[in-house]
């Protein structure tokens, strides 16, 4: 493997994991805590956890291309990463139209954490769900869905052609 990959690889952990993963899943769950802790007695049923979800992560997804693909261009303009060569079997199927991506995004977003997130409460039978519970659940799902997002917006700047 070259250097060359080499740094994309461990910009894309960095960024994936730590930036847009984790730090997203915190974010999402202390703006749920504070939305919520008037009333802390509430209970999230199966439907309530996955429509909160729903908008949580298309605007997830849908915010983050428009702001992690100007910043990861930045980003390979200053050397932190380098274009890459080859094609890359999602990238081709990405708009190059920042707004289109980001609705694209929203979408592939919203789709992929709601479905885990669908398949996590009803396979395991985990609603109803207190506030604070709701609130780990839903910083666990948006982290994985801000990491999926910085992904592919990572993916569409290094291999853009």
């Amino acid at each position: 493997m070259s250097n060359n990959q080499n740094k994309l690889k461990s910009y894309l952990l960095s960024k994936c994991i730590i930036g847009y993963g984790i730090v997203n899943g915190i974010i999402n769950a202390t703006i749920f805590y504070f939305m919520e802790k008037s009333h802390p007695n509430t209970m999230f049923g199966s439907k309530d956890i996955i429509s909160d979800l729903v908008l949580a992560t298309f605007l997830l997804g849908f915010l983050l291309a428009l702001i992690v693909v100007p910043l990861t261009r930045t980003d390979l303009k200053n050397g932190k990463f380098e274009k890459q060569d080859r094609i890359h079997k999602l990238e081709k199927f990405l708009p190059n139209n920042l707004f289109v991506f980001s609705l694209l995004l929203g979408l592939l977003t919203c789709a992929i954490t709601v479905l885990l997130a669908t398949i996590i409460v009803y396979l395991f039978n985990i609603a109803p769900l207190t506030v604070t519970q709701m609130m780990i659940f839903k910083g666990i799902i948006c982290a994985i869905g801000g990491a999926i997002a910085g992904y592919l917006c990572i993916i569409k700047v290094a291999y853009n052609k």
